[in-house]
C-alpha cells in the first residue's frame, strides 16, 4: 500500500513506520523532541487505512492528553477522525455525557475514532465503563504516553492499564523508560503483551537484580529489596576472608555459609564475587537484548541536527544558621529555629526535610497542625548566587525549575521586582498557565518559574536554552523530562543546565542520583549500540 503522510517524516520517523506498521504492539523509547507522537499517529493512520483498526484509545499524563486532541492530530494524522477530549469533573455534565454516549454509539464508517483521556484518571472508578464500552466495541490501537506512569506494577491504574492487553493494539512512548531502575520495563511490557518476559514480577526482580533480604526493625518483619553498598561490601568482606582462609579458592559450602550470613542469595553471592565495584543490577544486556525485537531506541544526536547539551555545577555554602539546623536535624533528628520546633521520625522524613533546609527554609507544624516554611536568615544563599546569574544573561529567556512551593513562591517574589516573570505549578490554574507560556514564548515573560512534576511535561519551549536548578528531587524521569522542554527540534543553539548544589549536603547526593539515572536510561536507549558496553553487569 503506497501510503501518503501528512507531514514528510524524518528518516528516523520512517524506520520506526516501517518496522511497526504490521506489528500488533512496540515501544518506543526515544529521546524527547524526536517525535514518538508523530510515529504513533502515523501508525495509526495506516492501520485504519488498511482496515485494522477504526479507534484509538490514547492515554498520556493531564493537560499532555490535551496537546494530543489540540495539537498533535489536526497537524500529523494523515486521515479523516473524530476527536473526543476526556475531561474529568466537566462543567455542564448532562451535555458532555450525551456528546460522549454519541461519540462511543456512534458508527463512524469514513473517519477514525480518537479519545484522548488522562491517565490518572484511571486511579479512579469513573472511566472504567467508558473505557470498557470503547476497546470492547471497537477496533482499538491503544496509546499510553509517557508510559513511565504505569510503571508501578501495583498501581491501580497499571493494573486498569494491564487488562487492556486483551484488546486491539498497543503501544508505549517514553523518553525515560528506566530513569530509576530496570524493574521499571516489567508493568509497561505486560501492557503490550500479557505475561511478556514470561515471569512474574518478584521472579523478574531476582533474575536482574541484586536482591537481600531486610527486617523491618518496628516490627521484626522480613522483606527484599535491591541490596545497598554497605551490604555489597559486607559481602565482599567475607568473600576475601574466606579466600585468605583457603589459600585463594572457595568452597561450594563456603558460598552456601556466607550467603545464610549475608541475608542474599547464593547466585547473588557467586555474582557479587566476580564484581570490583558496588552494583544492584545485574544480566542487563539479556533483558536489553529480550525487549530489542519489539523496542525502538534512539537519541536526538543520533537523529537530528541538535546541538549539544552543556551541564554546570554552581556550588554554594550554607549559611551559619542553615548549617546549625541541618546539623542538628541530621545528627539529632530535631532542629530549633526562632522558637519553631522540627523533628522527624523515619528516613524519608528526614531526606525531604533535609533537603528544604539546603533551599533556605524551616518546615514546622504550626498551631493548627498544618506545616509551614520560615525563610531561614534574611538572605537566601542559592538566590543571592542565581541573581549574579542572573545579572550576566541580559535579555535572554531562563527557566528555573524547584522542587517546593515554598522555594517557588520565594524565586518569584525575589525576582519579579527585576524581571517579568511567570509562576507555573500545581497551584497556577488552566487559563493562567495558557497565559504564561503564550508570553513566555513571546517574550512578555523573560523568566519562567517553574516545578519538573508540573511543567516538566508536554511544554515546548526550545526557545529558551538556559536552565537553572534550584532544586531537584530523586525523581531523574522528571528532570530529564524538564531539559528537554528546550533540547528538541527548533532549538537553534546549546542548551545550558546549571545545577544550584549547597556544598557538604543531600543536594550533592541528589545530584549524583540523577546523573546515575541519566547513565542508567541512556543504556536502555542503545539497543544498536552494544559495542560500546563491554561490561554487561554495569549499573
Amino acid at each position: 500500500m503506497n501510503f501518503k503522510f501528512k507531514t514528510e517524516p524524518y528518516q528516523h520517523q520512517l524506520d520506526v513506520f516501517n518496522r511497526f506498521k504490521d506489528k500488533d504492539y512496540f515501544a518506543l523509547f526515544c529521546d524527547m523532541g524526536t517525535g514518538k507522537t508523530k510515529m504513533a499517529l502515523d501508525i495509526a493512520a495506516y492501520k485504519y487505512s488498511i482496515g485494522e483498526i477504526n479507534a484509538v484509545l490514547i492515554l498520556a499524563p493531564n493537560n499532555v492528553h490535551t496537546q494530543w486532541i489540540k495539537e498533535q492530530v489536526p497537524i500529523h494524522l494523515a486521515v479523516p477522525y473524530a476527536p473526543f477530549l476526556w475531561q474529568s469533573g466537566q462543567r455542564g455534565r448532562k451535555i458532555y455525557d450525551k456528546r460522549l454516549q454519541d461519540f462511543l454509539l456512534t458508527v463512524m464508517p469514513k473517519c477514525l475514532k480518537i479519545m484522548s483521556m488522562n491517565i490518572e484518571a484511571l486511579q479512579g472508578s469513573a472511566p472504567l465503563p467508558t473505557i470498557a464500552e470503547y476497546v470492547k466495541n471497537h477496533k482499538c490501537f491503544v496509546i499510553v504516553d509517557e508510559a513511565t506512569r504505569i510503571k508501578h506494577n501495583t498501581a491501580k491504574r497499571s493494573k486498569t492499564v494491564h487488562r487492556l492487553n486483551k484488546y486491539g493494539q498497543r503501544c508505549i512512548l517514553t523518553g525515560t523508560p528506566t530513569a530509576k531502575s530496570p524493574f521499571d520495563l516489567w508493568s509497561m511490557f505486560e501492557f503490550l503483551k500479557a505475561n511478556y518476559f514470561d515471569c512474574s514480577y518478584f521472579i523478574f526482580q531476582h533474575r536482574y537484580g541484586v536482591m537481600m533480604q531486610g527486617v523491618n526493625p518496628f516490627n521484626g518483619g522480613r522483606y527484599t529489596t535491591l541490596i545497598d553498598e554497605k551490604q555489597f561490601n559486607i559481602v565482599k568482606s567475607k568473600i576475601k576472608k574466606v579466600k585468605d582462609q583457603r589459600g585463594g579458592t572457595l568452597m561450594p559450602s563456603d558460598y552456601e555459609m556466607i550467603a545464610a550470613l549475608s541475608s542474599v542469595s547464593e547466585k547473588n553471592v557467586r555474582f557479587i564475587e566476580t564484581q570490583e565495584k558496588y552494583v544492584k543490577y545485574k544480566r542487563l544486556d539479556e533483558l536489553r537484548d529480550y525487549i530489542a525485537n519489539d523496542t525502538y531506541s534512539i537519541k536526538k544526536e543520533d537523529c537530528l541536527d541538535l546541538p549539544e547539551k552543556i551541564y554546570e555545577t554552581l556550588e554554594v555554602d550554607m549559611s551559619k544558621d542553615q548549617r546549625m539546623i541541618y546539623n542538628n536535624l541530621k545528627e539529632q533528628l530535631l532542629a530549633e529555629y526562632e522558637d519553631e520546633e522540627l523533628s522527624v521520625l523515619n528516613k524519608v522524613s528526614l531526606t525531604m526535610r533535609l533537603m528544604q533546609v539546603c533551599g533556605g527554609f524551616f518546615p514546622f507544624i504550626n498551631e493548627k497542625d498544618k506545616t509551614e516554611n520560615k525563610p531561614i536568615g534574611k538572605t537566601n544563599p542559592k538566590i543571592e548566587l542565581l541573581k549574579l546569574e542572573l545579572d550576566e544573561l541580559g535579555d535572554k529567556p531562563i527557566i528555573i525549575w524547584a522542587q517546593f512551593v515554598a522555594e517557588l513562591k520565594a524565586l518569584y517574589e525575589a525576582l519579579k521586582k527585576d524581571y517579568s516573570c511567570g509562576l507555573y505549578y500545581g497551584a497556577t490554574g488552566p487559563l493562567a498557565r495558557k497565559d504564561i507560556i503564550d508570553k513566555f514564548r513571546t517574550g512578555d515573560i523573560q523568566i519562567f518559574i517553574g516545578n519538573p512534576a508540573t511543567a516538566g511535561f508536554g511544554l515546548n519551549l526550545q526557545h529558551c536554552t538556559n536552565q537553572y536548578y534550584f532544586s531537584n528531587s530523586f525523581k531523574t524521569e522528571d528532570r530529564l523530562q524538564a531539559e528537554d522542554r528546550s533540547h528538541r527540534i527548533g532549538v537553534k543553539s546549546a542548551c545550558v543546565y546549571k545545577d544550584i548544589v549547597m556544598k557538604n549536603s543531600i543536594d550533592e547526593k541528589v545530584h549524583q542520583n540523577i546523573v546515575t539515572g541519566r547513565n542508567l536510561n541512556d543504556y536502555f536507549k542503545s539497543l544498536s549500540l552494544r559495542e560500546i558496553f563491554n561490561d554487561t553487569e554495569e549499573e
